[in-house]
């Protein structure tokens, strides 16, 4: 059954309007009539199987028949602080294997060593895109939740949320001691609410741990080998979910 994530505002009276994008898809792509069954998701973790009634390749109907309470998502809520990687096919695909491996949220963010900036409208069509890869992933991969994906932080006003979690990680190539294993270890209890940090290609400069540090994150080393960045993060979130939950 094919799978759409939708505003609840599109939601009313038993009835689901489907817009131009997701009728589109049902019409030309998926050749899909009146009578057929789709699923539609809230984003709040429900789901409502329902009938299509109209289906045109602008706007598309359907009736509820059921709503289901999902529990697909993972307990622990890892959000993702991704430094801007040079290409953007690296960025994407950070977002479409992090939103399937269960990630809460997505922050961009500049490093010093990044070589991609957003800005005006290039920021705008690069968030749009980003917003339309978590949603077709969190649609395939079965989601409850719909991932929050932001690019408006610099990495200091990420470091400051620090606080806000259970525990914030910096995955650090210079950190030679300390394990991600360790660092979960150590908690007097199981975090809950996990922010990883992750440097773009090059890594952190030494301004940048420093700083992670003062402001109580902890630098961890992800093995002896080094990641590329878009490897790093979907390596975090399987290993702390695999521990966690």
């Amino acid at each position: 059954m094919t799978r759409f994530f939708i505003s609840p505002d599109q939601i009313a009276g038993g009835m689901v309007t489907l817009g131009a994008d997701d009728a589109h898809h049902l019409k030309v792509v998926l050749h899909a009539n009146p009578g057929d069954l789709i699923a539609v998701l809230d984003g709040f973790g429900s789901e409502f199987v329902a009938k299509l009634d109209e289906v045109g390749k602008s706007r598309a109907t359907a009736r509820i028949t059921t709503i289901i309470k999902l529990d697909t998502e993972a307990h622990t809520r890892v959000t993702v602080a991704q430094a801007l990687p040079k290409v953007a096919d690296k960025m994407e695909q950070v977002l479409q294997r992090g939103t399937e491996a269960g990630a809460h949220a997505f922050w961009a963010y500049e490093s010093a060593r990044s070589l991609t900036h957003l800005t005006g409208e290039r920021h705008t069509k690069r968030l749009t895109r980003w917003n339309e890869i978590v949603k077709t992933a969190a649609e395939q991969s079965h989601r409850a939740l719909l991932p929050k994906v932001r690019a408006d932080q610099t990495f200091s006003q990420i470091l400051a949320t620090a606080d806000q979690f259970d525990l914030a990680l910096l995955a650090y190539e210079g950190e030679l001691k300390t394990t991600l294993k360790w660092a979960l270890e150590s908690q007097p209890q199981p975090p809950q609410n996990i922010l990883i940090v992750i440097g773009p290609e090059g890594g952190f400069t030494d301004a940048e741990a420093r700083e992670a540090a003062k402001a109580k994150l902890q630098s961890v080393s992800l093995g002896k080998r080094i990641l590329r960045t878009e490897t790093a993060a979907l390596i975090m979130i399987a290993q702390l979910l695999y521990a966690l939950e």
